[in-house]
This record gives structure tokens, sequence and C-alpha cells, in this order.
């Protein structure tokens, strides 16, 4: 029974991790859906055209993950032993809109907020401090993850099998994925997040957006994360 529970509540945990309202001085929903959701994105940074762009490109992917999840749910399931069928083809296409979908949402949920602030007692502070050294040495090593990155993201996860923090990239979408990652911290590194705005100065676009994060969005995924954290050890 105590194996049962523990499911369950992981389960419920995880169910409320994408689902449930973070804030940006008030709740907005970062669940992954077909319908794309409106984020109001303050930037002193980014220009209108950029931003609008991008909006744009995320409702396509939204709009081709309803797609591939229609088509999956008629495709022939009775012969999949090619690497050529269309089950296998659909199913490369439903992470990669997923993926693209989701981090979208969670990289304009958690940036764009050029008034937030940092504090030493949060828990994202304290946490990135324990399992970095400091929060300067995550800093730099998170910036060094976001320059290496092509065409893809850069990524502050919880990961549950090292039960620590760690920052990884994503390459495209769906390439080089940490396997048991929860994410916490987000940042768009493909080159139309900055290119028009920045031209191909990738750093000055991310020193930007790190002085943009939104902590107290991310602040409610460092608390979500440990819920994980309790109810898998």
């Amino acid at each position: 029974m105590k194996d049962s529970k523990i499911t369950i509540d992981l389960q419920e945990v995880i169910k409320n991790s994408v689902s449930s309202s973070i804030p940006t001085r008030k709740k907005i929903d970062e669940a992954l859906v077909a319908e794309p959701k409106v984020f109001k994105q303050v930037s002193e940074f980014v220009s209108q055209k950029t931003k609008d762009n991008h909006i744009d490109l995320y409702k396509r992917y939204a709009e081709s993950f309803t797609r591939v999840s229609s088509e999956l749910d008629a495709v022939d399931r009775s012969n999949v032993n090619s690497s050529h069928c269309d089950y296998r083809s659909l199913k490369l296409d439903e992470t990669y809109n997923l993926n693209a979908t989701w981090l979208h949402e969670l990289y304009f949920a958690n940036c764009f907020d050029p008034q937030s602030e940092i504090h030493m007692d949060t828990m994202a502070y304290m946490r990135l401090q324990r399992d970095f050294g400091t929060f300067d040495d995550w800093q730099s090593d998170f910036m060094a993850c976001a320059m290496s990155c092509g065409q893809g993201w850069a990524v502050c996860v919880y990961n549950l099998f090292l039960r620590k923090y760690v920052n990884t990239t994503i390459s495209n979408h769906s390439q080089d994925v940490m396997v048991g990652l929860y994410p916490i911290i987000v940042v768009d590194c493909w080159e139309h997040s900055f290119l028009r705005d920045y031209l191909g100065d990738k750093k000055s676009y991310l020193v930007a957006m790190m002085r943009e994060l939104n902590w107290e969005v991310i602040e409610e995924r460092f608390k979500k994360a440990e819920s994980i954290c309790e109810v898998t050890k």
C-alpha cells in the first residue's frame, strides 16, 4: 500500500507541476494544451516585433502538436516494425512539437520582467548556491551552457536521478534531452529569439535575459521541484 500511495502522490505532483498557475504578478497557466496561451512580455531589451514573431512561431508549434495528436489517434499501429512507418514519424513529430510548445511557454513565463529581483533567503537562491557553490557560479555555468548551445535551449533543471539542480542544453527541441529532468529556468537560444535585435551578439541577448528573469515565477518552480524531490525519496 505504501508504494501505491507514493505512485499516486507523484502522479498528482507532476500533474500539478504542469497545470497549475504561475504568477507574473498574477497567475498564468503553464499547462501544455493545444490552445496557445497569452503571455505579457514586458522587456527593455527585446523589440515588440521580435516578441510578436516569436509568439506566432509558438502558436504554430501548438497547432502542429494538435494536428499530430489527431493523426496519432487514427494511425495504423498494426505494422510498426519499420523505422520509416507512419507511427514512428508521428511519434517523433509529437515529441518535437510538444517540447517546442512547452519550452516556449516556460521561457515566456520566466523571462521578460525588468523589475524582478532574487533574494538570498529564497529557495531559488539557496538551492542554486548549494548545488553550484555560489549563485555567481550558477550564473556563469548557465551562461556557458547558453553560449555553447546552437539551435536550442539552455535549461536549469532538477534531475530526478542526480537529485540536484543542473544546467543542460536541449538541441533543437527534442535532441540531447537529459532523462529525468524537471525544467526550472528556460532561455531560448535559437537565432530567431535574438537575431533581429542583437544580430550576431548572442552574449548581449543572454545577459539581457538573465537581467529580466522573473524570480517570482522561478521560485514557484523550485517549490514544485522540491515537492517532487520529497515524494521520490
